[in-house]
């Protein structure tokens, strides 16, 4: 449906791709994947022809239809979220308007049969669409993204970027394409959605190509991998795991190898140095120099490179670094946070973490000052001097400059010597540092975003996902670069093993579940300690309200008797397996009923005298007979296990 043939793509000097090849149909869930700026992004938009390889070829079969779900995607403000999601329909109301233009064409002319036999193609793509039953189609894709229905007629606007994020994400998967090429389409889910969409492409009938930098949902969701690398694709058999193990066989060698010729690099570099001026060691020094200049360079996957990010030194702050009492936003009638209140001191890393809607980037707006709130005060402490990443901080730098000018615009005299230092940490090194921001990835993006907010100097971080975008390798690094600060942290994120390694201590935000509630409150808990221990005492439930935080603000809210369900995340997991089971039992029965209706052909057939004339045709249906037998025993079987795995379920 969808092949690329030796695409080449540059940038200036940098390739991008090259000789890249790959096809992709009905059958394929595979992952994309590659270090940030490696060309992941570049090849989706040659494959959706949104972007033009400079040589080869990329062919699309003409009656195939493909979706391509940018990283980040305009969205109609002013339509309704219902309305929107419903343009994945749009080929069907083409349909329908060329229908109703045929059938007042079929009024003037009965006796038309080629207009009659496109009526009927047409009702019967429509009937095989769900065309007729899309309201519910659509309020079910909505729901499983997290919408609940009084969003539906909401309109774009009222939502924030991530909820606008999964918007265009319902439209996509509704368009119902025959290949779907999704662009990070993880960045603005929580848990609970990610697991939805995992069993929804699953289950998806055409072929999926996607870009994520989730392990957990690439071994859920692909059976191969497809990485980029020195701007070549190689394909691996497998999911995300699969793909680790045969990977790593293969870059031991290579790493080795890296590290072996940087050894010897560094022993010939320090002789010159030492040497250099030595008139009796001159033919040697210049032997060495021409020997350098003569040497082929390994290299290293961009990823496996050994980086650290140093953050500037935290200047020293009062002990209390934020103080909140009844702190209220509301957005016209919608409530998004309310009575908030708890006391952060300095050195503190506090994860903020709930369903998307449920206040956490409002709350770090208020924190940062970016707000303010409607009610209740937030004190900041002595000497407390904040900086702030927001979600749309890699989206809003500006064209026409360039990384290293970007930010040095930011960097105080004190800093300006240390810049190519930092960018330097986040892999910027060398003649990259003059790439133009206009040209860089989503991952590139982000990594100057945060340089830019390291070269000030502070006590107090305020991160919202600041994961989004960045590969598994350079989560790693910020976590371990964030674990070692000594100032304070506020940080959100949806990245659970990210949080593992940073928070000391967790708020969790999440709606009030109340029927009939017009305005519900945004109920939340602050619970101490690392977030470990908070996920596997609280998470996937609506959290106890029995956690208490000593400061000027009540610390907990009460919940209904939701909170005392097991875990959700599990719940999930057993609906999800149990429509597995289901799907796959109403398959058997549908295929027994076709075998009960072949044998009984076979059997009439074997009833006919004539047919005994002809040995071969006996042995034949015989043997058709034995086949049929044997599979339908084989499916009953199945199915017996099947119902007894529903027991179990039903059970637990």
């Amino acid at each position: 449906m969808l092949s690329a043939s030796n695409v080449h793509v540059s940038y200036g000097a940098q390739e991008v791709l090259q000789e890249v090849s790959l096809t992709i149909d009905a059958s394929t869930r595979a992952g994309l994947i590659g270090a940030n700026g490696s060309g992941k992004t570049t090849l989706l938009r040659v494959l959706a022809g949104v972007e033009h390889p400079e040589a080869g070829t990329v062919i699309r079969a003409r009656a195939s239809t493909i979706d391509y779900l940018p990283q980040r995607s305009d969205v109609p403000l002013d339509k309704t979220l219902f309305d929107y999601a419903e343009e994945g329909y749009a080929a069907d109301h083409t349909l329908v308007d060329q229908r109703q233009t045929a059938a007042e064409t079929l009024r003037h002319n009965p006796e038309d049969t080629t207009t009659l036999a496109r009526i009927a193609d047409i009702d019967q793509h429509l009937e095989l669409s769900g065309y007729y039953a899309r309201t519910a189609h659509i309020g079910r894709v909505l729901s499983g993204l997290g919408f609940t229905d009084s969003d539906l007629q909401r309109p774009l606007r009222e939502f924030s970027g991530g909820w606008r994020m999964r918007g265009a994400l319902a439209k996509s998967l509704l368009t119902r394409p025959d290949i779907l090429l999704l662009d990070e389409p993880t960045n603005y889910l929580d848990a609970e959605a990610r697991l939805w969409l995992s069993s929804f492409l699953q289950e998806f009938s055409g072929g999926v190509l996607l870009v994520s930098h989730d392990r957990a949902f690439l071994d859920d969701t692909v059976s191969s991998i497809f990485e980029l690398f020195n701007a070549r694709l190689k394909r691996y058999t497998g999911d995300y795991t699969a793909y680790q193990r045969q990977r790593s066989a293969e870059l031991d060698q290579l790493v080795a190898a890296w590290e072996s010729q940087q050894r010897e690099i560094k022993r010939q570099e320090e002789f010159i140095r030492r040497f250099r001026a030595s008139a009796t060691k001159a033919r040697q020094v210049q032997s060495r120099v021409k020997a350098l200049e003569r040497l082929q360079l390994i290299e290293l996957p961009e990823h496996l490179r050994p980086i650290t990010i140093s953050l500037p030194p935290a200047v020293h702050s009062g002990r209390t670094v934020l103080e909140l009492t009844d702190v209220h936003k509301h957005y016209d009638e919608l409530h998004v946070l309310d009575d908030i209140g708890f006391t952060l001191n300095r050195g503190q890393r506090l994860a903020v973490v709930g369903l998307n809607g449920a206040g956490k980037s409002t709350l770090l707006r208020l924190l940062s000052g970016t707000e303010e709130p409607d009610a209740g005060t937030i004190r900041t402490g002595s000497g407390v001097s904040s900086a702030y990443f927001a979600q749309d901080s890699a989206d809003t730098l500006p064209a026409g400059t360039t990384i290293l000018d970007y930010v040095r615009s930011f960097a105080t005299d004190k800093a300006m010597p240390h810049v190519r230092d930092i960018l330097g940490s986040f892999l910027f090194s060398g003649d990259s540092v003059e790439k133009p921001l206009d040209v860089l990835s989503g991952g590139e993006r982000s990594r100057v975003a945060m340089a830019a907010l390291l070269v000030r100097p502070a006590n107090l971080l305020i991160m919202d996902e600041p994961t989004n975008h960045l590969d598994m390798q350079s989560q790693e690094v910020l976590a371990e670069a964030l674990s070692r600060y000594e100032g304070t942290v506020i940080v959100v994120s949806h990245d659970r093993h990210f949080l593992r390694r940073v928070a000391t201590d967790v708020l969790a935000l999440w709606p009030s579940e109340r029927s009939g509630d017009p305005v519900p409150a945004r109920h939340w808990t602050f619970y101490p300690g690392p977030y470990n221990e908070f996920e596997s005492a609280r998470l996937g439930a609506v959290f106890l309200a029995d956690a208490t935080q000593p400061s000027r603000a009540e610390q907990t809210r009460s919940v209904n008797s939701e909170s005392q369900r097991s875990n959700y995340l599990d719940q999930k997991t057993r609906r999800a397996r149990s429509r597995r089971l289901e799907r796959r039992e109403e398959e058997i029965l549908n295929r027994l009923e076709e075998l009960e209706g072949d044998h009984a052909s076979v059997q009439e057939e074997l009833a006919e005298p004539e047919n005994y004339r002809d040995g071969d045709r006996v042995q034949a249906l015989q043997q058709r007979l034995f086949e049929n037998e044997a599979e339908r025993d084989r499916l009953h079987d199945e199915w017996e296990t099947l119902e007894a795995q529903r027991d179990e379920l039903e059970t637990e």
